[in-house]
This record gives C-alpha cells, sequence and structure tokens, in this order.
C-alpha cells in the first residue's frame, strides 16, 4: 500500500501530460494508439520469488492501470487476460500476463 500512495502523491498536483511521463519513465506506461476506438493485445513480465512477491507486483500493476487509464482513454479488458508462467534456470520464476486494452474517443 505503501508505494501506491507515493505515487499518488508525486502525482498530485501534476497536470495529465506530466502523469504519463512519469508513468511511461518509472513504470514503462504508455499506450499511444490512433484516433477512435480499436482494441490491441499487450504483454507484462513478471519476475519475482515467491507467490506473495507476485501478487504483490501484479496488484500494483493492476492499481496503475486502473487508477490512470483514463489519462490514455483506456479501458482494461479483465475478460481478455491470460497468464503463462515458467520457471527460469537461475530460480526466478516469471509470468506473463497478456491483457487487452480499448480505446474510447
Amino acid at each position: 500500500m505503501v508505494k501506491k500512495e507515493k505515487v499518488l502523491q508525486v502525482l498530485a498536483g501534476k497536470t495529465d501530460e506530466e502523469k504519463r511521463e512519469f508513468l511511461s519513465q518509472n513504470f514503462n506506461l504508455n499506450w499511444d494508439c490512433p484516433e477512435g476506438p480499436c482494441k490491441i493485445w499487450c504483454a507484462k513480465v513478471f519476475t519475482y520469488c515467491t507467490a506473495d512477491e507476485f501478487e504483490e507486483k501484479l496488484n500494483f500493476f493492476l492499481f496503475l492501470v486502473n487508477t490512470f487509464g483514463y489519462l490514455w482513454h483506456i479501458c482494461f479488458e479483465q475478460e481478455d487476460t491470460v497468464f503463462l508462467g515458467c520457471t527460469c534456470p537461475c530460480g526466478n520464476k516469471q509470468t506473463i500476463l497478456y491483457y487487452s486494452i480499448t480505446f474510447g474517443d
């Protein structure tokens, strides 16, 4: 919860453009799309050691998408999510979240 509060605190009082720039630089979030409605597929890779760590990272990512999606006029399509997991040779685990977002006018 602390990480979420810090992000909200940093972004308080900033313009939408400043928020987009911060999220792009710090969290690699940048959904630019041409004008008009459309749907695109994206992927997000999570690397972790424990299930708790994965849950924390996933929850934070979903917080960012759901809280700041309005900046790009996007809607996260929960029903279009697919998880693919593996264990790396070094022992870390990875899960890839494939998800779709739709853009509105």
